[in-house]
């Protein structure tokens, strides 16, 4: 929503998604989720009397782990905290990011029960500023992945829930995130194939069929009856990936598979197979 000042044409509107830079206002509002979560986990000590080691935890993984420092020069609590916030103030914006992933993860490796819960809290805190201030990556899982908008995000979110019992499927779906969201050596062309990947496992466990290609055809046979235009457009895409020049044949180089393509490719196979999922289940075939 625009302030009365944007409306009034006294402040600029912001346009442009933040995807290679963070603005000084954007990190501000990062780090004061921090302090929130600051907050909570020393409230946390002090309710069990300092007996939760949750924060204690997480700052020293923080300290040894993301800032390479030997764990008897860590002074304070105090002191790991405001390394953290010189690092959100001015550090690259991918430094920015991969400092916000750690946190949330050791959130989730140190949890207790004074703490649970705390990781999605954060991370969903984290994802609100995202979207408010229009960077181009959301949360999904513990993986700080490239997404314009947390509908994007929550496709993909409900493609890896409901894809909790199909073990082919969910890994397909985890590996293709974890291959976009390499901020340093991302993997598009892998990515793609392991969002198709996905797609495929949940039509076999479906049809039996081992391949997407057979699969298609005989969805209708197994109980679930798909539109012809959706079904082609499945075909192609599947004709896409797999013929001889496809990028599961190496076809499609680095060049040709860029993030745009693969987060594309993502969702879309994310929606298709929460699609499918819940068309499975309806007629008792999942």
């Amino acid at each position: 929503m625009t302030s009365f000042a944007e409306r009034m044409g006294k402040r600029a509107v912001r346009s442009l998604t933040q995807r290679d830079d963070l603005d000084g206002e954007t990190r501000t509002e990062l780090w004061n989720v921090f302090v929130i979560l600051r907050s909570i986990l020393q409230n946390v000590a002090s309710e069990t009397y300092r007996t939760d080691s949750t924060e204690a935890d997480v700052l020293g993984a923080m300290w040894a782990w993301e800032y390479k420092q030997p764990r008897d020069e860590m002074k304070s609590e105090a002191h790991v905290w405001a390394r953290i916030k010189s690092s959100i103030l001015d550090a690259d914006w991918y430094e920015v990011l991969d400092l916000i992933e750690a946190v949330v993860k050791y959130l989730d490796r140190y949890e207790t029960h004074s703490t649970k819960d705390l990781r999605s809290t954060f991370a969903d805190a984290f994802n609100d500023r995202f979207e408010h201030f229009l960077v181009g990556y959301r949360f999904i899982g513990n993986e700080i992945t490239p997404a314009d908008s947390t509908a994007e995000a929550e496709t993909v979110v409900r493609a890896q829930e409901g894809t909790a019992t199909i073990a082919g499927a969910r890994h397909a779906l985890d590996r293709a995130i974890e291959l976009l969201a390499d901020r340093q050596y991302p993997d598009y062309p892998n990515s793609i194939k392991e969002s198709i990947s996905a797609v495929e496992a949940v039509v076999q466990k479906v049809t039996g069929e081992g391949t997407l290609g057979a699969g298609l055809g005989k969805l209708e046979s197994a109980g679930l009856t798909i539109h012809p235009a959706l079904k082609s457009a499945w075909s192609k895409m599947y004709g896409w990936t797999s013929d001889a020049d496809g990028i599961r044949h190496a076809g499609v180089d680095a060049a040709d598979a860029d993030q745009a393509l693969a987060k594309y490719v993502l969702v879309v196979c994310s929606a298709f197979v929460s699609y499918l999922i819940e068309e499975g289940r309806k007629k008792g075939l999942l």
